[in-house]
């Protein structure tokens, strides 16, 4: 039976890149993101606006950014569209928190609250997965 209650996800890891790296990751648009499902991040992503993140076609995530603290912080709605059984439980917040550590190095963080059911079942069983593939891709694609 999935979560009833809301569910917080944590997930931090080390990365050799700088936080402005990081950010570009996280926030550019309109470019296929390989370590998220093959996805596309479409909006501006400023405070106040819609963003939506697809893949073939079909809305995965929407939301509104909220705050913004280029290249340290990005705090979002979280609405999971995937599928039927997520298409009607409320929206959580995601957060991230990029924190330089050297000159090439940074620690990110991303915070997932007030999820429920399926939708925190989801998050919670793939955030450790899909960011230790952005980190790996981070490193990969690191100073290009």
């Amino acid at each position: 039976m999935p979560n009833a209650a809301s569910t917080e996800i944590i997930y931090s890891a080390a990365v050799a890149c700088p936080p402005d790296e990081v950010w570009r990751a996280l926030t550019a648009t309109n470019v296929t993101r390989s370590w998220m499902w093959n996805s596309v991040l479409r909006g501006p992503m400023e405070p106040g606006t819609d963003y939506s993140m697809s893949a073939d076609g079909e809305d995965l995530i929407v939301g509104t950014v909220r705050e913004t603290d280029a290249p340290y912080r990005l705090v979002m709605t979280f609405d999971a569209r995937w599928d039927e059984r997520v298409a009607g439980e409320p929206a959580g917040e995601l957060e991230y928190l990029i924190t330089p550590t050297g000159d090439s190095e940074s620690v990110f963080s991303v915070r997932l609250s007030g999820l429920t059911g399926v939708s925190a079942d989801a998050a919670e069983q793939d955030t450790p997965e899909l960011y230790s593939r952005l980190r790996a891709w981070l490193e990969q694609n690191h100073g290009d």
